[in-house]
């Protein structure tokens, strides 16, 4: 920096909009526990301020935009997912009391280990989104708040 930037400081404008995504970054951080509602605030935040902010933190409102809809992709896998499980135990329960009753062997080994399948990579996604999300916006959170701006990748 030089010394007539030290001098002039920023405008009070910037920093509400550093405020700003530094809220939405916490948000994005908190999202995961409450059931992913924070994430919808943070990125309203994020799509209404991107384009008059500054250039960096513009660069922090468009990647809080990219966190949010990675986070978005693999939660909707997990769903999908954890869908599929269900249908496959609702298939398999239906058609064993179509078949005259539910017995024990209802139970397919083939469609049980599929149903598996699906659980554990639901559960993994689930797992995964966690940490997206919290890993990109602490590590967002920390960038901006050492006013670093961050590399944007996708535009």
């Amino acid at each position: 920096m030089s010394a007539a930037s030290d001098l002039a400081g920023p405008r009070p404008s910037d920093d509400a909009d550093r405020n700003l995504a530094l809220l939405a970054y916490g948000l994005l951080f908190v999202a995961i526990f409450f059931a992913g509602l924070p994430a919808l605030v943070a990125v309203a935040i994020a799509y209404s301020k991107r384009s008059s902010s500054v250039p960096p933190v513009r660069g922090h409102f468009r990647r809080q935009i990219l966190i949010f809809w990675v986070g978005f992709c693999l939660t909707l896998l997990a769903a999908l997912s954890g869908l599929a499980a269900v249908v496959i135990l609702l298939a398999e329960v239906l058609f064993g009391f179509a078949g005259g009753g539910l017995s024990t062997t209802i139970f397919n080994h083939a469609h049980i280990g599929l149903m598996m399948s699906c659980v554990i990579a639901a559960g993994a996604l689930v797992f995964l989104t966690g940490l997206w999300f919290m890993v990109t916006s602490a590590y967002g959170f920390i960038m901006l708040a050492s006013r670093q701006s961050i590399s944007q990748t996708a535009h």
